[in-house]
């Protein structure tokens, strides 16, 4: 089984360290490929880059659709993944509704602990998509950005386990999912801190596209997935006209 993990932004330590997680966990016989896309911004930390990223992330895996049997989107608001899974029919999962649904096997509730304040409104919209808004106990935002995750990871994890304490004990968690791929390698730190499950989103992705090549399952075609419409599209690059040719 090949997997690709297509981090949407476009810093390469961070894509790295992703897909040592991914490999870390994946099962016997997987190969797991991380990349960026071509272009994009560094990090996504607002709707901006988030939709800047999401047509970069379309644009990679129409560009490999051939190649692998599954894709995770390793970026926490999911950018994309529902264009993706337009373009082909192998199972596309994203990141942070992986972890969420994870979460939800072994606890009540649970609450994400993510990098700046500005994301708490991204990941609210996320969990109202997902039809998830019962079960979210909170999201906690640190101080810190994403690529300071990278640069000061004793410091991130310290902030980390701070906000899923205060998750746990005031808000009602039961299980905590990291609001970030670049948080991914603190997990077993931050849960050995605060005594409840937690979930990196590449990890619990990474098992669940197993699960469905692994059972035979594609994306469904019939509805909110079919194949895009055949149309024109003006000034874009030749990968994405393919897609609707």
């Amino acid at each position: 089984m090949k997997i690709l993990v297509i981090n949407p932004n476009t810093t390469l330590e961070m894509t790295k360290s992703i897909g040592e997680m991914a490999e870390k966990y994946c099962a016997r016989g997987t190969e797991i490929t991380a990349i960026s896309p071509d272009w994009g911004p560094r990090s996504i930390e607002g709707h901006f880059e988030e939709y800047l990223s999401a047509m970069a992330t379309v644009e990679t895996v129409a560009k490999y659709k051939e190649d692998y049997d599954a894709f995770v989107i390793a970026c926490y608001g999911d950018p994309g993944v529902s264009a993706c899974r337009e373009v082909t029919e192998k199972p596309v999962v994203g990141i942070g509704e992986a972890s969420m649904h994870m979460a939800c096997f072994v606890g009540h509730k649970f609450s994400v602990v993510t990098v700046i304040p500005r994301i708490k409104p991204l990941l609210e919209d996320l969990v109202k998509q997902l039809g998830l808004t019962s079960k979210c106990a909170s999201i906690r935002a640190t101080n810190l950005s994403v690529l300071e995750i990278e640069q000061d990871p004793e410091r991130a994890v310290k902030e980390m386990i701070d906000e899923a304490k205060l998750a746990v004990k005031n808000d009602g968690a039961e299980a905590i999912c990291l609001g970030c791929a670049g948080m991914g390698p603190l997990d077993l730190r931050v849960q050995d801190a605060i005594g409840v499950p937690v979930f990196d989103g590449t990890v619990s992705a990474v098992k669940i596209v197993e699960g469905l090549v692994t059972y035979g399952k594609h994306t469904s075609k019939i509805g909110a997935y079919s194949w895009p419409e055949k149309k024109e599209l003006v000034g874009c690059s030749t990968i994405l006209k393919s897609i609707s040719e």
